[in-house]
């Protein structure tokens, strides 16, 4: 079971990092436009959640074997909260 959670957790890592990499192309197109300090403030926020999630998934690919099976929940709820927050955050952006 906590594998599965795991492989899960890998999976919504990924949908974050594609959902980030969005969130950093609507912003880079409004920085373009618009050349403001806040645009360049939100392309620097979305980039850092690049970072962050491909940073996240890679310490669960190296440490998946050492990670204690009852983490798994918690991380898969952690990598859930984070990516329907980006995906809205994405949905808002995108309005």
């Amino acid at each position: 079971m906590s594998s599965l959670l795991m492989d899960a957790s890998v999976a919504l890592g990924l949908v974050s990092i594609v959902l980030a990499g969005g969130l950093f192309l609507l912003y880079r197109r409004i920085y373009s436009q618009t050349r403001t300090g806040f645009g360049l403030a939100l392309l620097v926020f979305a980039g850092a959640f690049v970072v962050q999630s491909g940073l996240t998934v890679y310490s669960y690919l190296a440490a998946m074997p050492i990670i204690p099976d009852s983490f798994a929940p918690f991380l898969f709820g952690i990598g859930l909260c984070e990516a329907t927050g980006l995906g809205a955050v994405v949905w808002t952006a995108s309005r």
